[in-house]
């Protein structure tokens, strides 16, 4: 029963497990692709984001450059500056240091106007070179400054910008880098009149891209031919990621370490790059995979939930109809309510209801066949009882008549005609009488053996008056106290005492008859306890009593009542019968 129990348990279960797993395995194919998508487009807006910025830095170095170019213009076009260079070629050395004083003057006064401006070169093709720093005395110390690697590596070439440099004399430990524009003669179309290179701070450049990157940014700016003019970054991903990949041709390229991102400065041939790391994109999409997480057992939960109370409205109906099922016992059908839900639960209670029906008309009918089987075979058992004891009754009969004892032949005829009438009451429906009345029958039984063996045996009985009102198969006692006198104490032709004892034992009436006989051997006691009947080996005679009492107390009461039988230890024979003890009422006696 419990075992149905625990089955009709996880029923509720297994449909929710298997719902769960149904949806748990959906729910995560369709959570995957939507932290897949959604961290592509976070990483995308990541990355969008992050070539913002540096699209925006470059703009402002950009600027830087194109305001450098504009201002270099500027210088080569003013007036004053051209009218000075076009005076005739000085005579004297007054006048030569006089113009070179007028010109520094003017490249000193453009120089002041821009903050990254440390100094203005004008070195012309005659061989005179002008300096915003410096006099006339210093022109040959300027012919050896244009001659540092970095400054004479770019002269005549495509480029304007030189690689950075350091100047210690003039600019202390500041880092220059020098930009060049040729000076044409505005009279003669083409004729190339001198060149104008400008110092500038290379710091100031770098303020601007430390303005815009943070400290965990990998950020590069590299030179005309690749060479880095400033970096950033924790570690080397950002060299080898352009090592490579040949960054320098794609403006984003994916890597190993993550999205490289690259922008050209203006004119200057200069490159900007910031890689975004995958440590970067994850930062910033973890969010997303948090977040449908939280979202799948949330809506798991949620979803559980509702199916539980859904389920258990689905599973009471079954749940009820097992309860019933289980407690179902055989020859206990009861009637069963249809639960109606007008699906296949509703079909399979009609059905149910159905077999008790069936299940119950048979059991009905099973019971009156056992009922009318169990009445037969009783009467057979106790027409057995009849018999053998009228043959004993007439054979005492015939023996007294042959000794001319009519007197006593009356009194036996006359009891047995008062105790077939009164006591076995032939033609009655009922097999119970009291034990009052059966110690009656079995007097009047021992009254008329008396007559055929006096004086060779003596019964005494025990009995209380409760027990006297006991009910109790009739012909119980008799039988077995006739098995005790003839079978036990005749044959051993002495005096013999049978004991007849009668009490109450909790719930159960005991009946105790014990004789000083010749005994049953113990081999015969055990087939008598197996089933079978009891045989006395002289003549093969058989102890029909005995059997026909037990045969009679197992089909009325059943295998929790019978009878004992065993061997006495100072000789004889016991016989123990138990019985249900039950008072007859006062209605039942008038019956009786």
């Amino acid at each position: 029963m419990q075992g149905k129990k625990l089955k009709r348990k996880r029923l509720k279960w297994r449909i929710i497990k298997n719902i769960s797993l149904i949806l748990a395995v959906s729910m995560i194919v369709s959570s995957a692709a939507g932290i897949w998508y959604f961290q592509k487009v976070v990483q995308a807006q990541k990355i969008s984001d992050e070539r913002g910025r540096l699209v925006q830095l470059s703009h402002q170095l950009t600027f830087l450059a194109e305001d450098m170019e504009q201002f270099s213009r500027s210088i080569l076009i003013d007036e004053e500056l051209q009218r000075l260079l076009e005076e005739p070629k000085a005579k004297t050395e007054f006048e030569r240091r006089r113009r070179y004083n007028q010109v520094s003057s003017r490249l000193s006064f453009y120089s002041n106007l821009r903050p990254y401006i440390m100094g203005t070169i004008l070195d012309m093709q005659d061989g005179i070179c002008y300096g915003s720093n410096y006099n006339a005395m210093d022109t040959g110390y300027i012919r050896e400054k244009l001659k540092k690697e970095e400054i004479s590596k770019f002269q005549g070439r495509s480029y304007v910008y030189s690689a950075p440099y350091f100047d210690k004399e003039s600019y202390a430990d500041s880092t220059m880098i020098c930009y060049q524009v040729q000076m044409y003669d505005k009279s003669q179309f083409g004729q190339r009149k001198g060149t104008l290179y400008m110092e500038i701070c290379f710091d100031y450049f770098l303020e601007q891209i430390s303005a815009y990157t943070q400290e965990e940014d990998y950020v590069a700016l590299l030179g005309t031919e690749g060479e880095f003019l400033y970096r950033q970054g924790a570690d080397d991903k950002l060299e080898k990621s352009l090592a490579r990949h040949d960054a320098g041709r794609k403006d984003i390229v994916k890597t190993k370490y993550g999205y490289l991102l690259g922008e050209a400065i203006g004119k200057t041939e200069w490159k900007l790059w910031a890689l975004v790391t995958q440590e970067d994109l994850w930062v910033v999409s973890r969010f997303v995979l948090i977040f449908f997480l939280l979202s799948f057992l949330l809506s798991l939960f949620l979803i559980l939930i509702f199916i539980s109370k859904r389920m258990e409205a689905v599973v009471s109906p079954l749940t009820q109809l097992s309860e019933k099922m289980a407690r179902t016992e055989y020859g206990k059908i009861e009637e069963i309510e249809i639960v109606y839900t007008g699906d296949e639960i509703e079909k399979l209670y009609e059905c149910f209801k159905a077999m008790m029906t069936q299940l119950k008309k048979g059991e009905e009918e099973r019971i009156r066949y056992e009922q009318q089987k169990r009445e037969m075979e009783y009467d057979i058992l106790l027409s057995q009882i009849n018999p053998h004891y009228l043959y004993n009754v007439l054979n005492t009969v015939v023996y007294l008549s042959a000794a001319d004892r009519n007197q006593d032949v009356v009194k036996i005829v006359q009891a047995l005609i008062h105790t077939l009438h009164d006591t076995l009451k032939l033609g009655d429906d009922s097999v119970e009488t009291t034990i009052e009345k059966e110690l009656e029958l079995t007097e009047c039984y021992l009254a008329i053996q008396k007559y055929r063996y006096p004086e060779q045996f003596e019964v005494r009985s025990i009995c209380g008056d409760l027990c006297a009102k006991c009910k109790v198969p009739k012909t119980i006692i008799q039988p077995l106290v006739e098995n005790a006198i003839i079978h036990g104490i005749l044959p051993t032709e002495k005096k013999g005492i049978v004991m007849i004892k009668i009490l109450r034992q909790e719930d159960s009436l005991c009946i105790l008859v014990e004789d000083d006989g010749i005994g049953i051997p113990k081999e015969e006691v055990r087939r008598f306890m197996s089933g079978k009947e009891i045989v006395q080996k002289k003549g093969g005679r058989k102890h029909i009593g005995l059997s026909n009492v037990r045969d009679r107390i197992r089909y009325l009461y059943g295998d929790c009542y019978g009878m004992q039988v065993a061997q006495r230890e100072e000789g004889g024979t016991r016989v123990f019968l138990r019985l249900p003890f039950e008072i007859v009422t006062e209605e039942e006696e008038e019956k009786l």
